[in-house]
């Protein structure tokens, strides 16, 4: 049985529903719930965004006036007019220069369909925006504006983060600018999946960071940041339905994905076309296998899994070398990836363990039709 929490993206007025399996029966990784990104500008810049080693865990030294000090005059407020009419708040922050221009990141739900964008940073400056590239896939989309002054965030490297590590939540909540709410990283490897409404495009987003640090409407965008002032995620989603239940999109992800809207690339996303039961959900259902990892219930006709020979019933255990336990999960495991890659599965198959190989195909890509089993009570 499905166990299901209800969510609603972060960016104030512009409110949907997000869906996260918690013991879901299949999770197919990689398939296409969203629209490919649509026409890319022409290439603006070539830049190259650097990445630091997140600070390490404080044992007492947490400051979080001194994160909003060093971060806080990068972010921004996003004040979005919709064609059509409405529109709402979200925020973004400052990542990149080229000559007379400024980029930042953002969500790409907050600007889904905007006919209008206000940059409001927090000195008082404004401007009109336009939208360089979005990302429907992964919920990232850069907007840029005519001044090359403004300050800007440092991304922190996403993948040496450890649960428990203390954040910084900056964004302008309610359309509050400049709000800042502090927690932990409660979990590093968490999938959502979204439905479509209100003419912004569903999503499922494969590996995300859970925080407990208060995320509210309008933060949609926002950084999520370590001790010292590090972007370690883009703040997304929050549960509407729980306590101190936000998420984050890592920030290798976003900044990958910015990099390449900026220079007027596609995104590509690594995809695998395998239907799969996460550990804990196969064990509610009553089936009991002599490993760990994730359960195959279905490999996609013409996919990379099945072209890489996986079956129902096999137990992926790792990928290369990364463990799927302790809250790792496949789609996490495959993110670092780029399409065209190969990894390396560790399977259990028969009481048997073996390797196969697998190359990665591009998720934007992958056929509409191939879905995964409906799951049975």
């Amino acid at each position: 049985e499905h166990v299901r929490m209800r969510f609603v993206r972060t960016s104030a007025a512009i409110t949907l529903g997000l869906m996260v399996a918690v013991a879901c029966t299949t999770h197919p990784i990689g398939s296409r719930t969203s629209p490919s990104p649509g026409s890319l500008p022409s290439p603006t810049a070539v830049v190259t965004i650097p990445v630091t080693s997140p600070a390490p865990v404080t044992s007492g030294g947490f400051n979080p006036a001194q994160v909003v000090q060093v971060l806080g005059p990068a972010v921004a407020e996003l004040i979005v007019t919709q064609a059509g009419g409405g529109g709402g708040i979200g925020s973004g922050f400052v990542i990149a220069r080229d000559t007379g221009v400024s980029f930042l990141v953002t969500n790409n739900h907050v600007v889904a369909n905007a006919s209008r964008v206000i940059v409001l940073m927090p000195d008082g400056r404004h401007f009109t925006a336009t939208v360089q590239g979005n990302d429907p896939l992964q919920d990232i989309a850069v907007v840029k504006v005519a001044d090359d002054s403004l300050q800007l965030a440092q991304f922190g490297d996403s993948t040496k983060l450890v649960a428990g590590q203390q954040v910084v939540a900056i964004g302008s909540p309610l359309g509050n600018q400049s709000s800042v709410t502090a927690g932990i990283i409660s979990a590093l490897h968490r999938t959502i999946s979204t439905s479509a409404s209100g003419g912004v495009p569903a999503e499922s987003l494969p590996d995300v960071l859970q925080t407990d640090a208060a995320i509210n409407p309008g933060n949609s965008g926002g950084p999520l940041a370590d001790a010292a002032g590090n972007v370690i995620g883009v703040n997304t989603a929050t549960n509407s339905a729980g306590q101190g239940i936000g998420y984050a999109i890592p920030s290798l992800i976003a900044k990958r994905i910015a990099q390449d809207l900026i220079a007027g690339r596609k995104p590509g996303h690594p995809y695998i076309g395998v239907c799969f039961q996460p550990e804990d959900a196969f064990l509610i259902g009553g089936t009991d296998v002599a490993g760990y990892g994730v359960l195959v219930t279905a490999a996609l006709p013409g996919t990379p899994a099945a072209k890489a020979g996986l079956k129902a019933g096999d137990l992926i255990e790792k990928v290369d070398s990364v463990e799927l336990n302790n809250g790792q999960t496949l789609g996490g495991a495959i993110q670092t990836h780029a399409p065209g890659e190969t990894v390396q599965l560790t399977v259990l198959r028969g009481g048997s363990t073996t390797t196969l190989p697998l190359t990665l195909a591009d998720r934007s890509s992958a056929s509409s039709s191939a879905s995964c089993p409906a799951p049975t009570p």
